[in-house]
């Protein structure tokens, strides 16, 4: 077994979210698991002490889907009149949160587990103190599994029903994309 070269050297968060004190002991304990547990990222992890208040929990699905629009534009060809999620339709949205439901869904079973969510956490958003307590709402029927109907409603339309609130409460209307309906 290859030893890895930060044996004795600074800590190592995994992608579960557990601080190790190197990448030998990262390493050891996935062999004692017997399974794989990937480093997210050299330190510490991060972890929020901030509470996730109310507000930011409303919020927070439309935040998600707003990364999951950037995070799907990367590799395209930068145009700066790209719309926003505000000038998305509802359809645009759902294949938005499917596509992505997709991606995280890695062993392709229709579902995604505690694990597929925790991986997305800890390695893509580890700041995030909101995401834990979201996930965890989307499993309606508390079975540790999000389903894509799940997913898409949680995000979806908690998303557009916060957006509607906002809006309505700070710019006085619902509706502030006045472009024509945009492509993703």
């Amino acid at each position: 077994i290859p030893v890895p070269a930060n044996s004795r050297g600074a800590a190592v968060c995994s992608v579960m979210g557990k601080t190790y004190s190197n990448d030998c002991l990262l390493h050891k304990e996935a062999c004692r698991k017997k399974r794989r547990i990937g480093k997210a990222h050299s330190g510490a992890c991060l972890v929020s002490e901030a509470e996730c208040s109310e507000e930011e929990f409303g919020q927070f699905p439309y935040r998600l889907q707003d990364w999951f629009l950037l995070l799907s534009r990367m590799g395209e060809k930068y145009t700066p009149a790209a719309p926003s999620q505000i000038c998305l339709t509802h359809t645009q949205r759902i294949q938005l949160a499917e596509r992505r439901f997709v991606l995280l869904d890695r062993n392709q079973d229709g579902k995604l587990s505690r694990r597929d969510l925790r991986k997305l956490r800890y390695k893509r958003m580890p700041l995030e103190h909101c995401a834990q307590r979201f996930f965890q709402s989307c499993d309606k029927n508390k079975n540790k599994e999000v389903t894509l109907r799940e997913w898409t409603s949680c995000l979806v339309d908690r998303s557009e029903r916060w957006f509607q609130d906002f809006m309505s409460m700070k710019m006085g209307s619902p509706k502030l994309c006045l472009a024509p309906e945009s492509t993703l």
